[in-house]
């Protein structure tokens, strides 16, 4: 066993203090922190930045927005207000206002669309379905999708006068019809794409006649509104002459907040189940408590003599049981040669840097054996199996014993 000098065993040993430890690693926490502050930094510009990508959205620059035509209507002194809830079109809404309405999600429900048809003088709607035609505009039905053709004409039989300025718009998406009523002969029709089939239907709004200014106004070609082809043949007259009769133009697309329960999407929080919340502080206090139990500090670190000498049989049998198990018979052969060869050079006073032929003529000389045979034990043979290797391990033997025989007697 070592022993151990006095200067370590008498060295005061301690355990690093925090105020320490923090010294130490204060460049890594200061890089860590302005990382962190950096990642934040960079998602709240993401966030704030996300670009407005809704069809119909005043705010979209996209090809499927509305931006150029409310920035042409507000440059004309139409006053655009975007509204993204009914609440807000109902505030923005006048007597001398345009509702422009399209609901694609389809968020307001029998009674918001009631409350709708009152507000404004006149109302736009663009592509509705079946329910909001029934609730805005009865008496016009959908009459499917257009036919085919690269732009329809107004029509000789077209009263709206926007429509007639435009002359032709593009292919419409949606028609409507006029359905047989009493009103029936109030509306006009434009943009004929088959039949009694027209992207265009506007008619007095409920309880008003021909001549009244209130007017419904059902479009089914709302392309004609986007960025992509408002220049596109007469779209951008259309959609300025119907958009911007009257000094505020209340540009309407529903959100969540329209919904029945008024409530919008649902929260992380409110679609997590009850039990989620006092499971998460149960493992946080575990996690504490396990953190303290074992991050507990026992004092000063003592200093203890411990045993540093190991048995050279150990070693080597250890070492033996690894070869074996991996069946390294020749690695475990070099290690006996390695050994012998250097015992050796030392009974036969060689130098140390003597190479192997110089050993295999030196222990050949002395024992009088013959040098191929003293080279092949030493370096030359090698074993295929145990058997093998146990018969050059004792031919090892028996040549290290001759040698010290001979040496011994001279």
């Amino acid at each position: 066993m070592t022993q151990t000098s006095p200067a370590v065993r008498d060295a005061p040993a301690e355990t690093p203090r925090l105020r320490t430890t923090l010294r130490r690693r204060l460049f890594w926490i200061v890089v860590v922190v302005i990382a962190v502050l950096a990642a934040v930094a960079t998602v709240l510009a993401t966030a704030s930045g996300i670009p407005d990508t809704n069809r119909y959205s005043i705010g979209n620059a996209g090809p499927s927005g509305s931006r150029a035509v409310a920035e042409v209507l507000r440059a004309q002194g139409v006053d655009v207000v975007a509204a993204g809830s009914l609440d807000e079109a109902r505030a923005a809404a006048g007597d001398d206002s345009t509702v422009l309405f399209t609901d694609p999600f389809g968020f307001l429900d029998s009674d918001g669309l009631d409350e709708l048809a009152g507000l404004g003088t006149d109302l736009v709607l663009v592509e509705p379905g079946t329910d909001e035609l029934d609730a805005l505009a009865p008496g016009i039905a959908n009459a499917g999708a257009a036919e085919e053709a690269g732009s329809v004409a107004a029509g000789s039989a077209c009263g709206v006068p926007a429509a007639q300025r435009a002359g032709s718009i593009s292919q419409p998406t949606w028609t409507y019809r006029v359905l047989e009523g009493p009103q029936s002969s109030a509306a006009s029709v434009c943009f004929r794409s088959y039949d009694d089939a027209y992207a265009l239907v506007q008619r007095p709004r409920a309880g008003g006649t021909a001549d009244a200014a209130g007017t419904v106004t059902v479009l089914g070609a709302g392309d004609a509104l986007t960025n992509e082809f408002a220049a596109t043949d007469g779209n951008a007259a259309l959609a300025l002459g119907l958009l911007g009769a009257h000094r505020t133009l209340v540009w309407y697309i529903p959100g969540p907040d329209d919904l029945p329960d008024g409530g919008g999407a649902a929260t992380i929080g409110e679609l997590t189940p009850g039990w989620v919340t006092p499971v998460i502080l149960l493992l946080i206090l575990v996690t504490v408590a396990a953190g303290i139990w074992r991050g507990r500090r026992f004092g000063a670190v003592v200093v203890e003599n411990l045993p540093v000498t190991v048995r050279a049989s150990e070693t080597m049998e250890g070492r033996a049981r690894l070869y074996a198990r991996q069946g390294a018979h020749a690695r475990a052969l070099d290690a006996l040669r390695i050994g012998t060869i250097s015992r050796l050079t030392t009974a036969l006073a060689l130098p140390r840097h003597a190479s192997v032929a110089d050993v295999s003529r030196a222990v050949a000389a002395v024992t009088g054996r013959n040098v191929d045979e003293v080279h092949d034990t030493l370096v030359g043979a090698m074993p295929r199996d145990e058997a093998e290797l146990l018969a050059l391990s004792d031919r090892l033997l028996v040549l290290e014993q001759d040698v010290h025989r001979a040496t011994d007697v001279r």
